[in-house]
């Protein structure tokens, strides 16, 4: 963790064993100023000092709600290392109760601090009034202290959701990113402007607004031209999608279109110049829930429409009539005429076919892809639609990996930060890296090759593509590829030494780091030598 405070005594120079030797746990997400990792890591080391301990193993989470242990991943580390012997220390030192967690039920706060004290490691909290010896007392105290901890966060979840409507009535944007051909702009507490906010790019003081604006002209008539599409000419979302991407027109993503973004546009409200908060919920990260309409905030006529209200009515009412669940005796049925008239299946048939429902509601009604196909009597050894299939658990193994990649940066003292939705990291904000999985498949020839696909409209500068096995389930190793690499829409990877993407690979999340860092240190050296070579 970046400038943590360690006290050393004269024990240090020689440890040995795991006695005397602890780990620090530090969380900050917004509390106050006193929470700060520096702060905690102070008391932290003093308290170290005092009972002659020695700090060996940092675990941090930095702008993290103690509410869920879920993307905590400083916690669900250093529990993973106990559990699994991995441990070299015999105490926890956390800054308070309140820093352990403030789980909203509180036996899964003492469930993860039973677990350490099985594996022999006690558990501190160094600037609480009691010690942790399990005693009556102690206990008694310090179960208070976690119930009062996770009333704290739902008194303050209801006075943090009551003031976001009250702005949101008021057309202010609270939080998100904005639709395709659209915008935000930074206005202080006049309204007064004070320039518009790139994709990234957040308020800073309390007092300034986000405000929701048209964007670019060329992007205004795309979104006119999808709802012409839809309600004129009665094309699918799907169909509008194809065209699109067709016409090689980039959205704000980077990524093609989809019937599903096709969707978000035709029913979002922001085009006819209103602003809709409270739709949905996630109070305490503990439920999503859609809201009836009345709970929705609404607020009208922030500026001119970009989209006719007329058009975005009568865009409502089709896809209302859309809108119906579709049984699995008629989802079949479709894919019977779908296997009839084209003679085989596939997902990218599934795509290009009007009317036909998605790939993923088939997976997921059926359980899989190949599934819903053998149902209809297709069976077929291709692969086309394994990754259909493996969709979630490969996106949630990105993840995990992207985790990974970003945590053992910022132990580095670097700032690396991923966004899930993009699957874009950016580092130092000096690098930007997209990751992306590289499929197995098998060519004409059958020689065995890793695909990588690129957007159309790439954000990143580097694709970290990462290689799965023949299954195409487990990562083998990554390929650090810079974007003037994959010219095309995509590239392939082959087994052999003497590619030429043979020099990006990396073995390991390791290596994967150390290359990541040598690019971010040379950027930074070329902008100091640009700045020393500057004319004044």
């Amino acid at each position: 963790m970046t400038n943590s405070l360690i006290v050393r005594g004269p024990s240090a120079l020689v440890p040995p064993t795991s006695a005397g030797r602890a780990a620090q746990y530090v969380r900050m997400s917004t509390d106050h100023q006193r929470y700060s990792s520096q702060n905690q890591a102070a008391t932290i080391a003093v308290y170290a000092a005092q009972h002659g301990l020695t700090i060996v193993r940092t675990y941090a989470d930095e702008g993290r709600s103690g509410v869920v242990i879920k993307r905590r991943d400083g916690l669900i580390e250093l529990i993973n290392d106990v559990r699994f012997g991995r441990a070299d220390f015999d105490h926890i030192l956390v800054y308070d109760v309140s820093r352990w967690g403030r789980f909203q039920d509180v036996d899964e706060s003492a469930y993860y601090e039973f677990t350490c004290r099985q594996a022999g490691i006690k558990v501190c909290y160094c600037a609480e009034e009691f010690d942790n010896d399990g005693s009556v007392i102690a206990s008694i105290v310090k179960n208070l202290k976690r119930v009062m901890a996770a009333e704290f966060s739902r008194e303050l979840s209801v006075k943090v959701h009551a003031g976001a409507c009250r702005v949101a009535g008021l057309g202010f944007k609270q939080g998100g990113a904005v639709g395709y051909g659209l915008r935000r702009e930074l206005v202080d507490e006049d309204r007064t402007s004070k320039g518009i906010l790139e994709k990234g790019q957040r308020k800073h003081l309390q007092t300034d607004r986000v405000l929701i604006r048209p964007g670019s002209q060329g992007e205004q008539e795309i979104v006119a031209q999808i709802f012409r599409q839809f309600v004129v000419h009665r094309r699918s979302q799907a169909a509008i999608a194809r065209l699109l991407n067709n016409e090689r027109v980039p959205n704000h993503r980077g990524t093609p279109w989809s019937d599903t973004m096709i969707r978000n546009i035709l029913s979002n409200e922001n085009y006819i110049g209103n602003n809709i908060y409270n739709r949905k919920s996630f109070r305490l990260k503990l439920e999503k829930k859609r809201n009836p309409p009345e709970l929705w905030v609404r607020a009208a006529g922030l500026f001119e429409p970009i989209v006719d209200r007329s058009i975005f009515r009568k865009a409502q009412v089709l896809l209302k009539e859309q809108y119906v669940r579709l049984s699995d005796e008629v989802l079949l049925s479709k894919l019977r005429s779908a296997l009839q008239e084209k003679g085989r299946l596939s997902a990218s048939i599934l795509q290009a076919m009007d009317g036909m429902p998605s790939a993923a509601l088939y997976a997921h009604r059926f359980g899989s892809l190949r599934e819903a196909f053998r149902l209809v009597g297709y069976v077929n050894s291709e692969r086309d639609f394994d990754y259909i299939d493996m969709r979630q658990q490969l996106d949630a193994e990105l993840f995990k990996r992207a985790s990974a990649i970003a945590m053992r940066i910022r132990a580095l003292g670097a700032v690396a930060v991923f966004d899930a939705e993009t699957k874009v990291m950016n580092v130092e904000a000096r690098l930007s890296i997209s990751l992306r999985f590289a499929r197995y498949y098998l060519s004409a020839t059958h020689a065995p090759g890793w695909l990588v696909n690129r957007r159309v409209i790439e954000p990143a500068s580097l694709i970290l593509a990462l290689r799965l096995d023949e299954e195409n389930r487990e990562v083998m190793d990554y390929f650090l590829l810079p974007l003037y690499q994959m010219a095309k829409d995509r590239i392939c990877l082959t087994a052999t030494d003497r590619s030429r993407f043979a020099k990006y690979r990396c073995a390991s999340i390791r290596e994967v780091v150390q290359a990541i860092m040598k690019k971010v240190c040379r950027r930074t050296d070329a902008n100091r030598d640009h700045f020393h070579t500057a004319p004044s």
